[in-house]
Order: structure tokens, then C-alpha cells, then sequence
């Protein structure tokens, strides 16, 4: 029974997995090769398929080899396509300040004070000076418009001597939301910013949300926080550039623990658990729980409809050494089962109340024994 509620609830959890991985696998560039079979079952609706097209593939953790357990824990599928640290445009970019509409710049011209002056720049990204006229200089560097600046004031004064200075920097500006404490939107100036700086200033959580998405010149990039924040891959902490959105996603590789433990519920994979320390956290109820089989759920992307459930035992102590050594993955789903007394007695607890089992036999006792008592009057008067 247990088996096939297992898989009832293995299955259910799975089709909202898979789901998932079908919208992943049709957004992916074309040449990505895709197993025969997944292709030909994803042709099927899933309102057709039944236990029957599932796949279990039981592991028993505490007879796994060293080199077995290491294979599982480094058998990780990337299905992030587009990361950051893939494009030498993003993380080689060299940040300098871009003009744009409101920014306010001081222009000094060392011959003559015909033109000195604070300007603003328009919402046509222009600037009106004394003599040309109108230049646009919006979307430019600094260093880009001193030398359109200067192109067009040497027509009116021989060899130039020009100087360009911001004095307010209020159009370059960069956005950080989704799983901070605060979304907010950063003023960028002459110095630079990186990711993680940005991502503190709104109150980024490492255990609320590590990975996002970086929206920069109309194309979305996969982002790690957690690489950023523990300095594992300097290419994911990157400058921002003007117009950047970055978007932190709840943790949405949280590992699931449900079942006999005490603090039930979501536990984070970049805290890096292992099976025996996740047992540990969660608390096992020692009165309740099955402590030959504790499940850990795992789909496998390698073939359609399959997954793999890792079962430890761990009644026996010397079992905790395998799972210490067994790592915890995103999405995994871990399930600790009550014993089977314990089964039996909730199953009674939830019929005793709703049902009349027991309840026909109550007249009968109840008379019995007052006819007994009464018998029992009776003789004695007698």
C-alpha cells in the first residue's frame, strides 16, 4: 500500500515538475538534443497518463559505495540556458557614465565664456547652446560628447580648449526587485556598481532567493547570486550598466521535507545539506516516524516520466555516516513515512468520530450491563 501511495503522490508531484521542463525545453536554442522518448510522451496529454507511465527507480542510500554516492551528488542538470557568466559582453563590460534627459552638465570653454554655463538636457536628449544651437549628446559617455561638443564649437572658435563636468546625474538608473527586502531603483554616477552591491542595498536575502535574472539591452541573462556573494565565479559580479533590471527569484529550488519531523517544511540548497544534517534540522519525531525508510525524491531529467527515490535507513546509527556523506540537490523532496502503528491509529482516530463503527454495539453493552446489575438486585432481595 505504501508503494503505491508513494506513487500516486510521486506522480502528481512529478507532472508539475515536468511541466516546467517542457516550457524550459521549447524556450532553449534549437540544436539542444532531446531524448526520442520524451519527445514522443510529451505528444501525450497529461490527462492520459496514469502510475502505470511512471518510472521508480529505488536507490537504497546505505549500500551505495563512496564513488556511487559522489556520482550522485555531482550529477547535476544545468537547465539554465543563457547565464551570465557565458557572455565576455557582460562580465568584461567597464562601466562609464552614459548621458541621457535630466542630467545636468557644466561646460566650460577656457578662451572664452560665450558658452559657460549649466545645461540641461532635454527629453530629446539636446542641449541648447548659445551659438550652435542645439546638439544632442544624450546616450553618449562623457568622453563621447566632449568630442562631438568640441567637432561642433570649432566652427565657431579656432582650437577649442573645452571641459565637460555632471553636475547632477539623474537619467542612468538601475533596478533591482522581486526577493529583496526593499526593490529599489539606484541612481547610477561616475562610480561604478557591481551586482552584489546592488543587491544589498535592496536587501538581498541569500536564503530567501539566490538566483535571478538580469534584463540588459532588451535580452534576459540567468544570474547567481550566491556565486557573486561568496566570491566563487568573479564573472557573476558584474558592473551594471544604465537601464539594468535585475530581478531576484525566490528560491524556487527550495528543498521540501514533509513528513515525521518536528519543523516540517522548506529547507534552501544553497545552505548545502546533507541528508543526515537535513535530518537533523527538521527534527526527527522519534515517536512517529519509520526510521528504516526515509525517502529522498529525485526527478530524472534523463528520461521522460522517472524519477529516482533514495531510501536510507537509519534505525541503524551507522547508517548517518552515508547520509552525511549523501548531498541534498534543488527540488529534491524529502519524506520521512510514519510507522505502521502509528498509521493504524490515525486511520481509527479520523473513522471513530465521522462513522458509527463500535457505536451499533453500545445498546447492546449498555443493556447488558444494566440487565446484569439489575439480575443481580434481583437475586439478592430474593
Amino acid at each position: 500500500m505504501l508503494s503505491k501511495f508513494l506513487k500516486l503522490f510521486f506522480f502528481s508531484v512529478l507532472l508539475s515538475s515536468c511541466t516546467a521542463q517542457n516550457i524550459i525545453e521549447t524556450s532553449v536554442s534549437t540544436g539542444i538534443n532531446k531524448n526520442p522518448r520524451s519527445k514522443q510522451a510529451s505528444d501525450k496529454s497529461y490527462g492520459n497518463y496514469n502510475i502505470q507511465d511512471v518510472e521508480i527507480n529505488f536507490i537504497r542510500v546505505n549500500k551505495l559505495t563512496d564513488n556511487e554516492i559522489n556520482y550522485y551528488n555531482d550529477k547535476k542538470l544545468d537547465l539554465l540556458d543563457h547565464t551570465v557568466k557565458t557572455h565576455k559582453d557582460i562580465y568584461n563590460y567597464n562601466y562609464e557614465y552614459v548621458l541621457g534627459p535630466s542630467d545636468i552638465i557644466n561646460i566650460n570653454l577656457t578662451d572664452s565664456d560665450d558658452i559657460d554655463d549649466t545645461y540641461k538636457i532635454d527629453e530629446n536628449g539636446m542641449i541648447d547652446l548659445p551659438v550652435a544651437g542645439k546638439v544632442k549628446i544624450s546616450d553618449l559617455k562623457i568622453t563621447e560628447a566632449h568630442n562631438i561638443l568640441r567637432s561642433v564649437i570649432r566652427e565657431f572658435y579656432k582650437n577649442p580648449d573645452l571641459q565637460i563636468t555632471v553636475e547632477e546625474f539623474n537619467s542612468s538608473k538601475v533596478y533591482v526587485v522581486g526577493a529583496v527586502k526593499t526593490q529599489i531603483t539606484i541612481n547610477l554616477n561616475q562610480e561604478p556598481i557591481k551586482l552584489i552591491e546592488a543587491a544589498i542595498k535592496a536587501g538581498f536575502d541569500k536564503v530567501s532567493g539566490t538566483k535571478g535574472f538580469l534584463r540588459r539591452d532588451n535580452t534576459v541573462y540567468k544570474i547567481n547570486l550566491e556565486n557573486a556573494y561568496q566570491s566563487i565565479d568573479d564573472k557573476e559580479n558584474f558592473y551594471l550598466k544604465k537601464n539594468d533590471v535585475i530581478f531576484i527569484d525566490t528560491n524556487s529550488d527550495a528543498i521540501h521535507v514533509f513528513g515525521e519531523v518536528i519543523k516540517p517544511g522548506v529547507y534552501y540548497p544553497n545552505l548545502d545539506y546533507s541528508l543526515t544534517e537535513l535530518i537533523s534540522t527538521s527534527g526527527l519525531n522519534q515517536l512517529t516516524a519509520n526510521a528504516e525508510k526515509v525517502y529522498v525524491i529525485r526527478e530524472n531529467y534523463e528520461k521522460f516520466l522517472k524519477i529516482d527515490v533514495f531510501i536510507l535507513d537509519i534505525s541503524n546509527p551507522i547508517n548517518f555516516i552515508a547520509g552525511r556523506k549523501f548531498k541534498l540537490q534543488p527540488k529534491d523532496i524529502v519524506y520521512i513515512p510514519p510507522t505502521k502503528i502509528v498509521k493504524w491509529n490515525r486511520v481509527i482516530s479520523l473513522l471513530l468520530p465521522q462513522t458509527d463503527l463500535f457505536n451499533s454495539y453500545n445498546p447492546i453493552i449498555q443493556d447488558g450491563v444494566k440487565g446484569g446489575a439489575n439480575a443481580n438486585q434481583t437475586g439478592d432481595t430474593g
